[in-house]
């Protein structure tokens, strides 16, 4: 049996200047679950570089159209499902967002920041990459967020139908709704009334199956590519000639390989990819008839600039929407006032029951200039999504907080691509080298901040919010919330590198995720977005990788 098992540091191939530790290893779940092959003399239809939201499911789709695929993935596998579906770290009686609070332990920052670079993101190296850590959140984007997106997709995304984007991508999340109780009903109402019909409150939508698929299975919980890939490698007896997928963990791809017969004056061919096997530590060739780069925002473009890709749009237009939010409580005498208390509790013994809800408000006209930002709004937020064996950690925060109920509200902004920020690769860094990324805030016109702080004030007002205990006061001097500016790349939205056509200008992916001026080299993570739409991304990422996925399987049929 072959374990090797280690957490090294590996300055030539993995490196950056705060958790420079990728974690490499092979224990004996992965050896046993996963299939792996070093065989550097197999050609597969597909390689898909990284395993995250874009790589896990276009590989995913890929099998699913009876193709060889190959993931290389340049983490372990840390865990086998999203971590808000295992333990967590618990903070009794404080504001907390504990479906992200193993992400800290874990992240990886292989990158570097030249001077002014306001770039504070990390990285997930491992089966799943960020998807076993993100919030869940899985906003569409509305009709004004996609004008610059190539037509076809947009009219794709856009479709109502059930082969719509949007309704392919929830069925791969299996998201549903869980049972709207009292609670949530009231505070919509109540949003409703101090807000006015302009703006929508609606139930945020999450990646979590609060429902099992029959009556008496049990629900898979919040959504990762880890829990996909995991599932389609152990499944059995699956039809139609499916091909298990090939998954080599600790593998970092440094750059595609062309074929030599490539006419410089035609589309180019990509014969595969080469990588470094950290585990035992040489460098391998893997063959292929298409790749997708689904490496990350990052690694994505830092592979295509290693390849020598003749794009000068490549790396340049990184953004990061603008994040304002802010933590608030309300008194339990304005939960009374307002209704939201509960009368009757739902459960055995008699005990004051949780409440909490999370709720997406859009305004039903807004526009790239006006109103252009989602708000999400999460009342009890430490339950939302949240996971508890033993219901004592749930009495303790109760009689901690005292009623209080902990709250958070977040403003999300639309960005367009900024060419000032770029991926660059380091100067005679080699080809496992952290990338330097310059990036530059994503400015927001002031008259959006004053709405969405004159938002915030009415519904503080509305609720009787004070502010989180040692936390500053709610309301700066001018009378109106004061809102905390997120750091760039903090909730790893962060777009732009590999972008598609803008406006109908070429750009470094076409309409079909297809490199410009080759003819079998895709990429399919959030790199290829012409901008940082206001809603949060995963959704159209996974809808674009079933798209991508579709159009990979016709090109492989040589």
């Amino acid at each position: 049996m072959d374990r090797r098992l280690n957490r090294t540091d590996l300055p030539s191939i993995i490196s950056g200047p705060e958790r420079q530790n990728l974690i490499t290893e092979y224990g004996s779940v992965a050896e046993r679950l996963l299939q792996s092959n070093r065989d550097e003399n197999i050609v597969y239809d597909v390689i898909v570089v990284g395993s995250g939201m874009g790589g896990g499911v276009v590989a995913s789709a890929l099998a699913d159209e009876n193709k060889r695929v190959l993931v290389l993935e340049a983490g372990s596998l840390l865990f086998p499902t999203h971590v808000g579906n295992l333990p967590r770290r618990l903070l009794i009686g404080k504001f907390q967002k504990h479906i992200w609070s193993l992400w800290e332990y874990f992240s990886v920052k292989n990158y570097n920041t030249p001077p002014n670079s306001v770039y504070n993101g990390g990285q997930g190296f491992n089966l799943g990459g960020r998807s076993i850590f993100w919030s869940s959140s899985i906003p569409p984007l509305a009709e004004w967020e996609l004008g610059v997106w190539p037509k076809a997709i947009r009219d794709y995304l856009l479709d109502n139908g059930p082969n719509g984007g949007y309704a392919l991508a929830r069925g791969v999340f299996n998201s549903d709704i869980p049972q709207l109780e009292e609670f949530h009903v009231k505070t919509t109402t109540i949003l409703g009334g101090a807000l006015g019909n302009d703006w929508e409150v609606l139930p945020a939508p999450v990646a979590v199956e609060y429902t099992g698929a029959t009556e008496w299975s049990v629900p898979a919980g919040i959504f990762s590519t880890a829990d996909l890939l995991l599932e389609d490698a152990l499944v059995e007896g699956a039809q139609g000639g499916r091909e298990p997928l090939t998954v080599n963990l600790n593998h970092a791809v440094w750059d595609v390989t062309l074929d030599p017969n490539n006419d410089p004056n035609n589309n180019k061919r990509v014969t595969g990819v080469r990588c470094y096997d950290l585990l035992d530590k040489q460098p391998r060739t893997y063959k292929a008839k298409a790749v997708v780069l689904s490496a990350g925002t990052l690694e994505s473009a830092k592979i295509a600039l290693n390849s020598g890709i003749p794009n000068d749009k490549i790396g340049k237009g990184i953004v990061d929407h603008a994040i304002y939010y802010r933590h608030f409580v309300i008194p339990s005498a304005a939960q009374k006032v307002l209704g939201l208390t509960p009368q009757n509790p739902r459960v055995a013994p008699p005990r004051i029951e949780p409440q909490s809800t999370k709720i997406l408000i859009r305004h039903k006209s807004a526009t790239l200039q006006n109103h252009a930002f989602d708000i999400i709004l999460e009342l009890g937020a430490q339950f939302n999504q949240g996971r508890f064996v033993d219901r004592d950690h749930i009495e303790a925060d109760l009689a901690t907080r005292n009623g209080y109920l902990l709250c958070e509200i977040v403003f999300q902004f639309y960005a367009p691509l900024i060419d000032n920020n770029t991926v660059t690769l380091a100067p005679n860094g080699g080809n496992g080298a952290p990338v330097n990324v310059y990036m530059e805030r994503a400015p927001v016109a002031n008259e959006l901040i004053v709405e969405a702080r004159n938002v915030a004030k009415q519904i503080f007002d509305k609720f009787n919010a004070q502010a989180v205990l040692n936390e500053d006061d709610l309301n700066s001097p001018d009378g109106l919330p004061n809102l905390k500016l997120a750091d760039v790349g903090g909730v790893a939205h962060e777009v732009g590198t590999l972008r598609m056509p803008v406006d109908g200008q070429k750009g470094v992916v076409d309409q079909d995720l297809k490199f410009e001026g080759y003819e079998n080299l895709y990429a399919c993570d959030n790199s290829v977005f012409p901008c940082s739409p206001a809603g949060n991304p995963s959704l159209t990422l996974v809808a674009l990788a079933r798209r991508c996925a579709k159009a990979v399987a016709a090109n492989v049929t040589f």
